[in-house]
């Protein structure tokens, strides 16, 4: 991958952190672009509900990997990171791109590359389902992940009957181990070929949970009930990105499972264990630097300067 002098800041944290705004100033400001980096946000049609930036603020930098997915086609990770990579070879030599969103598995796709998506025969899926489904299937194949590849075998708890099914199948097909394939991924893989800082905001966990139900609230004004119901006399149901946080809970409000109050309770509760998961996420990433969402900017402006003017000299 050739190298480019594309600063490249990413802005992450969790929903309803104040990351977008962020984004959107600091773009202003240094003459940069905006890459969405939300896994909702990606699609069309789903406006109010994954909290898109507005028309305006789209007209006000410009704007990439938003709002460019029509259904009924479904993102993956590794197609976000493939579109990344060709939308960013677009942006003029040494314009910053200010990556913002939630997404902790699209942020690692980009910086740290996706494993290949092994195949696996159907007959030997069949096999290792069959074996999992009987009486102890889960102890043994775990016992056989145990042996062949006692360190990836000891991150993988007994009951996690996915991954150790995943892992038996590729052990079976390939003849190595999960370790010895994640080590020959790593030894392969190429460093982020652009200049890199990550930022986010962080706020007290109780004062991001009023944040999200303002949100919430705000949603439900801006007429998200009716952008589902649109959604669903398209035939979109099924569509995969109907199931996130707030299309889900309207789903249910339109079929009468939910009142209307019970409908902003469920998307606020919903969302903020989401924050919760996505808080998680990027704490273990220790090259990000939080700032307070209320007081920070400034701060974290500063860094975004000083960053950017390391790379002039």
């Amino acid at each position: 991958m050739k190298k480019k002098n594309n600063p490249v800041i990413f802005v992450v944290g969790a929903t309803a952190t104040g990351k977008s705004e962020w984004a959107l100033k600091l773009a202003q400001e240094f003459g940069g672009v905006i890459f969405n980096c939300d896994s909702i946000q990606v699609y069309k049609k789903l406006d109010i509900g994954s909290a898109k930036p507005s028309k305006e603020e789209q007209l006000l930098v410009p704007h990439y990997l938003l709002d460019y997915v029509a259904p009924p086609e479904e993102m993956t990770a590794g197609n976000y990171a493939r579109d990344f990579f060709e939308a960013i070879e677009k942006v003029p030599e040494g314009k910053p791109v200010f990556v913002v969103g939630g997404t902790g598995f699209y942020f690692m796709a980009v910086e740290k590359g996706m494993y290949p998506v092994t195949k696996v025969a159907p007959e030997l899926q069949k096999q290792v389902e069959a074996e999992m489904a009987n009486q102890g299937g889960p102890e043994k194949l775990h016992a056989e992940l145990v042996a062949v590849d006692p360190e990836y075998g000891a991150k993988i708890h007994i009951s996690d009957h996915y991954r150790i099914g995943r892992a038996i199948e590729l052990i079976r097909s390939q003849g190595k181990s999960v370790t010895q394939i994640q080590k020959e991924f790593e030894e392969a893989r190429e460093e982020f070929p652009y200049p890199l800082l990550k930022i986010g905001p962080s706020w007290d966990r109780e004062v991001l949970r009023e944040r999200i139900r303002l949100r919430s609230q705000k949603m439900i004004q801006a007429g998200l009930v009716d952008e589902v119901k649109n959604l669903l006399d398209q035939g979109l149901e099924s569509w995969a990105p109907m199931s996130s946080v707030g299309y889900k809970e309207t789903i249910a409000f339109i079929r009468g499972e939910l009142t209307e109050q019970q409908l902003l309770e469920e998307i606020a509760k919903n969302t903020s264990q989401l924050a919760k998961r996505q808080k998680t996420w990027f704490q273990r990433d220790k090259q990000i630097q939080w700032f307070d969402g209320n007081l920070g900017f400034p701060e974290a402006r500063d860094l975004v300067e000083k960053f950017l003017k390391s790379l002039t000299r």
